[in-house]
């Protein structure tokens, strides 16, 4: 199923699909965006050397962009999108309901809630943590996902926005909503 979003101003990404030589292009134009003339090819190269990884796990968007009041907060956009191994089970609103349960049973200290999209219904979560890296150093991650079954009964949107930035998370939960409200069907009637 073909989809659209609108992403959020500033976003600066790999939209990721089947077609490798527009897979190329898109990887390029990113790569005279952010690196050297001078390295354009090889930073243009390490790009497209992730697309296969991201292809396989479904991922069609992978991005940046500024979030929060603070200059240098920035936010990472995936959406991708995972095939349920048969048809989904039952109507989409009671999906929703074990997804957002199951969702509370990994994620304790999440807040997690059905909600309706133009789309349909969907599961947003909120969450927080920290990663604690070598050498003591400890990093918060706050994060706002929408899990969206889509019509056609066979796919679910995955869309994750994380930022480390704590003083960003109401903008990182506005930015993640108006994504998610935005998402709609790529096909033309």
């Amino acid at each position: 199923m073909p989809l659209q979003i609108d992403l959020p101003p500033g976003f600066a990404g790999l939209p990721v699909g089947t077609d490798d030589k527009l897979n190329r292009s898109h990887a390029w134009m990113v790569a005279e965006n952010l690196a050297s003339k001078a390295s354009v090819e090889e930073f243009g190269s390490y790009l497209m050397a992730l697309v296969p990884s991201m292809q396989a796990n479904g991922i069609r968007v992978f991005g940046k962009f500024a979030v929060g009041r603070r200059k240098g907060d920035v936010a990472t956009l995936t959406l991708g999108v995972a095939r349920w191994p048969a048809e989904a089970p039952g109507s989409r609103d009671a999906l929703v309901a074990a997804m957002a349960e199951e969702y509370r049973g990994r994620h304790k200290h999440a807040v997690v809630q059905p909600v309706r999209l133009p789309i349909g219904p969907a599961v947003v979560a909120i969450s927080g943590g920290e990663f604690h890296l070598p050498e003591r150093e400890v990093r918060s991650q706050l994060k706002a996902e929408y899990q969206i079954p889509l019509p056609d009964g066979r796919s679910v949107v995955i869309l994750s926005v994380v930022a480390e930035s704590e003083d960003a998370w109401p903008a990182i939960a506005e930015a993640t909503a108006r994504v998610a409200w935005s998402l709609r069907s790529g096909e033309t009637s």
